[in-house]
């Protein structure tokens, strides 16, 4: 049986995926759509939710939107919508552009230093340390790297350089940032999914937004082999795959809302713009809503865009937030 130390939880089978899930990520252009890698594709499924937001299960069957051979349990997207998926066990780093159906770029990860093969992948989200950093960590020895991006002139990157941060144990297989003062969690915290120990386990990240090993700490145990890690930018909530027991996908509800509604791409002063928000956007409620943008160039004109719906559309270089 699987035991949740705190908060609540409920399972969900997975339509129209075949056996394997081992990626989890939000699409960024829509936050009730759950991307999953899983034999070699990636699949998309719209979700369903209760009436306070928490997702209770999935709308209609799954389908394939991109090839991606050898996809394990790496898959998240930068400011601009391309998207980074880590395989096994060839420890390659893919890249697919907005629009493309198959890998529009593939970096050998051996020769770069990082230690075969990889695991999960994500960047750093807005108001942690390390903000923005694409985090890789190697499965097979708990490994975690930096990885630089630089541009390549065709909307994809190179990697510039491979910094080795810490070791955790277990098999790190997914990723989910957690900001502090959430129940349970004092500090800014990221769970890791480890595939080995059967559990998902929180650390308090330092200001580089990497695990602390030592306050390494019990968030999920008796999972069986676990994968994958999201949070779901509308309640908080974490999502992960328990690996064994069929398409099974556990869904953590208790969290705050995120704070930050979007992450914008890094302006010409190198500042990345986000919106955060305070109070509730009621009619009937009181009057306490406030948005707010932060990291905007100074003294120039901006465009606020209000919407009854929130949305991540990719705009230029970047996201259009509303």
């Amino acid at each position: 049986q699987a035991r949740l130390v705190g908060s609540e939880m409920c399972i969900r089978d997975s339509p129209g995926i075949p056996w394997g899930i081992k990626a989890i990520a939000f699409d960024p252009t829509d936050p009730d759509r759950i991307l999953f890698g899983a034999t070699g594709d990636i699949y998309a499924v719209d979700v369903t939710r209760d009436p306070t937001g928490k997702i209770d299960g999935f709308d209609g069957t799954a389908t394939i939107i991109a090839s991606a051979p050898g996809i394990d349990a790496g898959l998240a997207f930068d400011a601009g919508g391309v998207m980074f998926a880590t395989t096994y066990p060839s420890n390659q780093l893919l890249q697919i552009l907005p629009g493309s159906t198959a890998p529009d770029k593939v970096i050998e990860l051996t020769p770069l230093g990082v230690a075969a093969s990889t695991g999960p992948c994500l960047f750093v989200p807005a108001g942690f340390g390390g903000a923005g950093t694409l985090k890789v960590a190697s499965y097979d020895v708990g490994i975690f790297y930096d990885l630089e991006l630089v541009p390549d002139g065709t909307g994809t990157y190179d990697v510039a350089s491979v910094t080795q941060t810490v070791t955790t144990s277990g098999g790190p297989a997914g990723l989910a940032y957690v900001r502090g003062g959430n129940p349970g969690f004092a500090n800014d915290s990221v769970l890791v999914t480890q595939l080995w120990d059967g559990a998902v386990r929180a650390f308090d990240v330092d200001a580089n937004g990497d695990p602390v090993v030592a306050t390494q700490r019990d968030f999920v145990v008796g999972a069986g082999n676990v994968y994958g890690g999201a949070t779901d930018r509308v309640t908080g909530g974490f999502l992960f795959k328990r690996h064994n027991f069929g398409n099974q996908v556990f869904f953590v509800h208790g969290f705050a809302a995120p704070a930050i509604h979007c992450d914008g791409a890094p302006t010409s002063l190198g500042c990345a713009p986000s919106l955060t928000w305070t109070g509730s956007p009621s009619v009937s409620g009181p009057d306490d809503f406030t948005v707010t943008a932060h990291d905007v160039i100074p003294n120039a004109a901006g465009l606020l865009i209000l919407s009854p719906t929130p949305g991540f559309t990719p705009f230029g270089p970047g996201t259009l937030c509303f």
